[in-house]
């Protein structure tokens, strides 16, 4: 298990968890961010934002939120 944060561009990984309160878990889910969900990263260099693809649709998310969410390898 990993975070985000840490994925490289082009990685195909499953999401896990958020460690966080109910707020950002809660705007995670609205943007479709559900455990066992798979996630594409299109852009990621261990340091800054984050881009990825999640059911056909683009989410760029931030360091910290991304620091936050837990994922593993598909």
């Amino acid at each position: 298990m990993t975070r985000l944060s840490q994925a490289k561009t082009g990685a195909e990984l499953i999401f896990i968890s958020v460690g966080g309160g109910m707020g950002i878990v809660r705007r995670l889910t609205d943007m479709g961010l559900v455990p066992g969900e798979k996630i594409k990263v299109l852009h990621g260099s261990g340091q800054g934002q984050v881009t990825v693809s999640i059911k056909g649709s683009k989410i760029a998310l931030g360091y910290g939120i991304a620091q936050k969410i837990a994922v593993r390898l598909a």
